[in-house]
């Protein structure tokens, strides 16, 4: 790739999401070269038929927020775009973007001089840009990145070093008394123990060998084929692999759907991976309830909630499929050390009030970019208070302030889920002695429910603000709000009543053990003696599948972890997110409801 290079704008604005680069509608379309005509549809829909080779992308802050599809990078790659210039970047869309051969150029103030058709030169030895006359620093290009897009992307780059015979990076992890070591992080304890270093702080690059890796079946086509191209005959340990399908599963696009199912069971068969769930239920709930997820250990998947299992402790982040192709192949994978954010939770919980309305009250504070690359790490008396499906909860949507991970401590209701000892996971603690970027304080005892409006999940406003709102569907579900705990919520507020006339009631237990335990309870009766719709555990519409799917102008309120443009129906449909309980009180009442009144 030339350093130095000149090329077409398209200019966006701030937080475009990976929904609106390639919709998850389009998610299952089974090769790039059909779906690429799709991007950017729902905000430039001539983008896709008049990119040219070689064009520049040029956005404001957090470009490629949102869900970890590698899609939404490799349309990109593959419509010809060569470059994109921002003022920030979301954390995956970061990496899947080199992986795809796109550079990444970050800086603050061409924004402001250029427009759509403009002609920008890039000098990236110079590190600058410029365009109408005026030229901008950009950030520094590290050089093992761009010898990626130099290759021509991860793929490229993975074959050149299994051609040269791959040298794998010899680890011993650190021993359990090592780990006790104060002054640290609870991301930096984590990191250090794996990547078995002594010292490790923010910015350092750190060489792990996950504990799991997952896969569910959005990505198995594409993953797949990334093996195959790379010419992987075996990975590195099949027994640290499961493959999850969700998604697709009962199937949403016929034409489509069933590559996905077919290219899970080949990777299985292939590879001799033995962990698979078909159909029961989603992957980020299956991970910690099968036990995969544990605490004091790392684990990586194709998906970008991937941050739910750092409610018990666990690193874990989301990569895309060409990473996680080359991963599976060499059981390698870099991260960056990220700095961290101290959030003390006091006070104790009252009724009505939910860990969802914790994390929505953040991320309304702190907005969808204010954990961009940072651990977000939870502590004081109403964290411990939390049981861990609320916790797996806050730590699901931090991703939603773009944050690497969202980690808990260890502590008794830890080791009980897992059924371990605490004495071998209690040095995941927070420091008093260790360094953090800043710290939040929040007391629980003051709170009132809160909802994400439309349309962005940091849109957050208390329900004093928009009680009555009309509501024509609400969906009870989720990685987020599907456990049998939230079931027990919504069941325990619609016993004894009906939903309310014209009112669409879904309700989706997270997996088939949740399934089993609210018919054993009699929840299902209720909910269906109420009025609602039960539907069979997956993602359903939080991914924007089907079962509820919305038109123009219709209002949703979910307990999911998103509300883009597009995401649960149409480009005018507004949704809202909110707790299990405000979720029951309002179909019930037909309209937005406090569920403590």
């Amino acid at each position: 790739m030339d350093k130095v290079f000149n090329g077409k704008i398209w200019k966006f604005g701030n937080d475009i999401d990976t929904d609106t680069i390639i919709p998850g509608k389009r998610g299952t379309i089974p090769t790039i070269e059909e779906m690429k005509k799709y991007a950017f549809e729902l905000l430039k829909p001539e983008f896709g038929s008049t990119v040219q080779p070689g064009d520049i992308l040029v956005a404001g802050t957090n470009f490629g927020c949102g869900s970890s599809r590698e899609q939404a990078a490799t349309v990109l790659s593959h419509n010809g775009v060569r470059c994109i210039i921002a003022k920030s970047f979301a954390r995956i869309f970061f990496r899947n973007a080199f992986n795809s051969g796109i550079l990444l150029l970050t800086c603050d103030g061409i924004q402001d001089v250029c427009e759509g058709g403009d002609i920008v030169t890039v000098d990236v030895d110079s590190q600058t840009v410029s365009v109408n006359g005026k030229s901008f620093k950009v950030g520094a290009v590290p050089e093992n990145l761009f010898n990626i897009v130099s290759n021509g992307g991860l793929i490229e780059d993975t074959k050149a070093r299994m051609a040269a015979g791959l040298k794998k990076t010899e680890i011993t992890p650190l021993s359990k008394e090592q780990c006790y070591k104060s002054g640290y992080t609870l991301a930096e304890k984590l990191l250090k123990r794996n990547a078995g270093k002594e010292h490790v702080q923010p910015g350092d690059i750190v060489i792990t060998k996950p504990d799991m890796f997952m896969i569910h079946d959005i990505y198995t086509p594409y993953l797949l084929d990334t093996l195959e191209k790379m010419g992987a005959t075996e990975i590195d340990d099949p027994d640290k692999v499961t493959i999850i399908f969700d998604h697709c599963m009962p199937t949403a696009v016929a034409k489509n759907d069933s590559a996905h199912y077919d290219a899970g069971l080949e990777i299985a068969k292939r590879y001799g991976v033995k962990k698979l769930h078909i159909g029961e239920g989603i992957c980020h709930t299956i991970m910690h309830e099968a036990g995969y997820a544990k605490p004091g250990e790392i684990s990586t998947a194709t998906d970008s909630h991937t941050t739910t299992y750092g409610g018990a402790g666990n690193f874990c982040s989301g990569i895309g499929t060409a990473e996680m192709a080359a991963a599976l192949i060499t059981g390698e994978l870099w991260f960056k050390v990220p700095t961290a954010i101290k959030i003390v939770l006091n006070g104790h919980f009252k009724n009505g009030i939910m860990s969802k309305d914790v994390i929505l009250r953040i991320l309304g504070d702190i907005k969808a970019d204010g954990g961009q690359y940072k651990s977000m790490e939870f502590t004081g008396p109403a964290a411990h208070e939390m049981s861990m499906e609320q916790r797996f909860t806050v730590a699901n949507m931090a991703l939603e302030a773009g944050a690497k991970c969202g980690l808990f401590e260890a502590d008794e209701k830890t080791a009980e889920y897992y059924g371990i000892p605490l004495s071998e996971i209690d040095w995941i603690k927070v420091d008093d002695d260790a360094k953090y970027e800043k710290v939040l304080t929040y007391d629980v005892s003051e709170l009132e429910p809160q909802l994400s409006c439309p349309q962005g999940v940091d849109n957050v406003h208390p329900i004093h603000e928009v009680l009555g709102t009309k509501i024509d569907e609400v969906y009870l579900g989720s990685c987020t709000n599907g456990s049998i705990e939230d079931l027990e919520v919504a069941a325990n507020i619609v016993k004894g009543k009906q939903v309310a006339p014209g009112m669409r009631f879904v309700v989706v237990p997270a997996t088939n053990t949740v399934f089993k335990q609210a018919i054993e309870r009699g929840y299902i009766k209720t909910f269906i003696e109420a009025g609602a719709v039960i539907s069979h555990p997956c993602c359903g519409l939080c991914c924007g599948m089907p079962y509820g799917l919305m038109t123009d102008d219709e209002r949703i309120l979910l307990t999911a972890n998103r509300n883009f443009i597009g995401r649960q129906g149409t480009k005018k449909t507004l949704s809202y997110l909110s707790s299990p309980a405000v979720a029951a009180a309002t179909a019930i009442a037909g309209v937005i409801t406090d569920p403590r009144a």
